[in-house]
């Protein structure tokens, strides 16, 4: 907490000082013009400093409360059982956060936004969520460089905002955790109309270098390079749609993998060690459609996972639907929702059986102690690589899950929900939790949210 309000600080005195610095540029400017001389004798001839400051910097922001509880059935197992966080004791750490953004009107065509998060789950870094620059030379068109969201979803600008949307979570079957939420790079929009539609395509490269966490309990290291996609959205008055297709190199950093790799390769088993391979050219499609009105909604979204992925990033695929109505007893504005979601994941590549289960027979007559040593160095090596393997095939994740939820706008800025849902996974996969082969796979899930942005 310390470093993040050192980083507001610094930010915020940042932008007063870049701002200062504006204003007495064009101060300066307008009195060297003789129609303002005759107006004023001093250098800020027009409004007074604060006016400026106030006027091109906007701040805005957001938080939310989340508390959740995981029913396991009431079956005592051997380990806890977690999904996405939540177990069968009451937490509010998960997704609860803080956020303030500050947008600054630097010229006319130019602005700075960062966004600054403080979140209370152990998985995710507080600090600097967005920082970007933006050059908007006409209507249509606007580029902007810095940090920015990964443009992947119909929710992506407004991941972290759960006022924008009518759960509490997105589904994780399509908001997975195998890409970052977050790239350094450059993005251009170019927005037209076509008789009703407004149309808006958008094009982004960059990097991602990071921490992700694919499984609670082993938490990896994320690289993107060359991480480029496009973009085409298209509005027609309350209907929304969406597609974005998106490449990117991805290297995982997995220690285990990296101390058995160097081993394979010293004994020559080079196969094996190419098949542990954890950087690959990855394909992200994506499709999705909104319909909204004052009383109603309708949301899909569907997504693939494609390509030759990473070792220990599976192929999927997952959708959700979605639907909701607003009605209002007591003049009170309730949406009652319901979502229905499933993700498939698999994994690619199988074990190359090139690693003996013991030595030659002319090696054991030749040099029995030698043959015992290199023996058991193999039935270890051949017995961690396998290993690695079977711990793969169980880790996929196959889920469905319906839900239901109540949402109250107690007014234009703040929001209760209530949610429920019911989760079920294939048993012999991980399914998005992290537990032990006797947990059935099958859980309920209930959230509470307060929503405020401001």
């Amino acid at each position: 907490m310390h470093d993040f309000l050192n980083t507001l600080r610094a930010l915020l005195l940042l932008a007063t000082l870049g701002l200062a610095c504006a204003a007495r540029a064009e101060e300066a400017v307008g009195a060297s013009e003789p129609a303002a001389e005759s107006r004023s004798g001093n250098l800020f001839n027009s409004e007074s400093l604060f006016d400026r400051l106030r006027d091109r910097v906007r701040f805005s922001g957001f938080a939310r409360l989340v508390g959740g509880y995981l029913d396991v059935g009431g079956v005592n197992y051997v380990e806890d059982v977690h999904y996405e966080g939540y177990t069968d004791a009451i937490s509010f750490g998960q997704d609860s956060l803080f956020a303030l953004q500050t947008d600054v009107e630097l010229t006319e065509t130019f602005s700075f936004t960062t966004q600054l998060l403080a979140h209370t789950s152990a998985t995710r870094e507080s600090g600097v969520e967005w920082a970007y620059l933006t050059w908007r030379p006409s209507k249509s068109w606007r580029f902007r460089a810095g940090k920015l969201r990964t443009p992947f979803y119909l929710h992506s600008d407004t991941l972290d905002v759960g006022f924008s949307y009518p759960w509490i979570i997105p589904p994780p079957h399509i908001y997975t955790p195998y890409m970052p939420n977050d790239f350094t790079g450059l993005s251009a929009a170019y927005q037209f109309n076509i008789r009703d539609w407004s149309i808006e395509t958008k094009a982004y490269w960059g990097n991602f270098e990071g921490a992700v966490t694919v499984t609670e309990k082993s938490p990896a290291d994320l690289k993107t390079d060359n991480l480029r996609g496009l973009i085409l959205e298209a509005q027609r008055g309350n209907l929304h749609l969406r597609a974005s297709y998106n490449r990117t190199v991805v290297t995982l950093t997995v220690p285990a993998l990296a101390r058995l790799v160097g081993p394979l390769r010293q004994f020559g088993f080079n196969r094996s060690a190419d098949s542990l391979n954890t950087k690959a050219d990855t394909t992200l499609i994506l499709a999705g459609v909104s319909y909204e009105t004052l009383d109603y909604f309708l949301k899909a979204e569907w997504s693939r996972m494609a390509g030759p992925v990473a070792f220990r990033v599976p192929r999927f695929d997952g959708y959700y639907l979605s639907g909701g109505y607003t009605f209002y007893p007591f003049n009170l504005p309730i949406t009652a929702h319901a979502t229905y979601a499933r993700h498939d994941g698999k994994f690619q590549g199988r074990p190359v059986d090139e690693i003996p289960a013991g030595v030659s027979p002319r090696l054991a007559a030749a040099a029995p102690r030698l043959a015992a040593r290199r023996a058991a160095q193999l039935a270890t090596l051949r017995s961690a690589y396998n290993s690695v393997f079977d711990s793969r095939s169980t880790s996929g994740d196959s889920l469905q899950s319906l839900g239901v939820g109540l949402r109250w706008d107690i007014n234009p800025a703040v929001a209760l929900k209530a949610e429920w849902t019911y989760l079920v996974g294939e048993r012999d996969k991980r399914s998005f939790f992290t537990a032990g082969r006797a947990f059935d796979r099958k859980a309920n899930l209930f959230l509470l949210g307060l929503e405020w942005i401001f």
